[in-house]
C-alpha cells in the first residue's frame, strides 16, 4: 500500500493505518515464532546472572502449564525485540508525510539509529543494571531469620525481561527527541532547561535500581545523563529551520 499524503481523507488515513498495524502484528507473530524455537537457549542466558550471586538460587514452577506460559512469555518478548525495526519503520512511514523530508533513506536511517539505541538500552540493562539489582534484592535477608530464595521461574522471566525491554524503550530518549523535535514541541532550549530535573529522575531511578552505595548509582546515572545531553544535541540538529531557539 502506498505511503499516505497531506491530502487524503480521513477513512484513507484510518485505513493506510490498519494496513500498518497489520505489518507490525505480523513482524511480533513471525518474530515470536522465532524466539519461541530458541527459547530454552534464551532463558539460559536470561538465568545466567543468577550464577554470580552469593547465595543458592532455586527457580521452579508451579503449575502445570507453567513452563509453557514461560516460553511464551519470552517468545512474545523476542517477538516485539526482533520486530522493532520493521514497527518503527511502519511508524515512521506513516507520520513521515507530515515533515518535510519524506525519503525513504531518512526514514531508515531514523529506524537504524533507533534499532540501535534500544540494543544498547538492553545491554545496558543485561550488563549493569541486572546484576546490581540482583545482588541488591537478594543481600536484604536479615541474620535472625533463615531465608530461603526460592523465586518461581516465570516471576524471575517477567522481572529480567521487563528490565531489559524497559531500558531498551528508555534509551530511545534520542529518538523521542527527533520526533517532537520535528513536530515543534521539544526545542534544544526546552531541554537544557529542564536539565536539573532529568538529573533528579536518573538519580531516582539509580537509587531504585541499584544498591545504595554511590559507585553503582553513577553507573546507572551517568550513562543517563549523557544520553540526554545527546537527546538535546539532536534537537539542534533536527529543529526546523525558522526555530529561533
Amino acid at each position: 500500500m502506498t505511503s499516505q499524503s497531506p491530502e487524503m481523507p480521513f477513512w484513507d488515513h484510518l485505513e493506510e493505518l490498519r494496513w500498518r498495524l497489520i505489518k507490525s502484528i505480523s513482524a511480533i507473530l513471525m518474530g515470536a515464532v522465532i524466539t519461541y524455537n530458541y527459547a530454552d537457549i534464551i532463558m539460559y542466558w536470561l538465568i545466567n546472572p543468577t550464577e554470580s550471586l552469593s547465595i543458592d538460587l532455586n527457580l521452579q514452577v508451579l503449575k502445570i502449564t507453567s513452563m509453557f506460559t514461560v516460553k511464551l512469555s519470552v517468545a512474545l518478548f523476542g517477538g516485539m525485540i526482533l520486530g522493532l525495526p520493521v514497527i518503527l519503520y511502519q511508524f515512521w512511514r506513516f507520520i513521515s508525510p507530515a515533515f518535510e523530508d519524506k525519503y525513504d533513506v531518512a526514514v531508515i536511517s531514523t529506524v537504524l539509529f533507533s534499532s540501535a539505541f534500544f540494543l544498547l538500552g538492553m545491554s545496558f540493562a543485561y550488563f549493569v543494571i541486572i546484576p546490581f539489582s540482583l545482588a541488591f534484592f537478594t543481600s536484604l535477608t536479615v541474620e535472625t531469620i533463615d531465608v530461603a530464595y526460592n523465586f518461581t521461574l516465570e516471576g524471575y522471566l517477567m522481572y529480567i525481561l521487563w528490565l531489559i525491554f524497559g531500558c531498551g524503550l528508555l534509551f530511545q530518549l534520542p529518538v523521542i527527541s527527533i520526533f517532537f523535535t520535528k513536530i515543534g514541541i521539544l526545542t534544544p532550549a526546552f531541554l537544557r532547561e529542564y536539565r536539573k530535573f532529568a538529573v533528579v529522575v536518573f538519580l531516582i531511578l539509580g537509587a531504585v535500581l541499584t544498591p545504595p552505595d554511590p559507585v553503582s548509582q553513577i553507573l546507572i546515572v551517568v550513562p543517563l545523563i549523557i544520553l540526554y545531553e545527546f537527546s538535546i544535541l539532536i534537537s539542534k540538529l533536527f529543529k526546523p529551520k525558522d526555530s529561533l531557539v
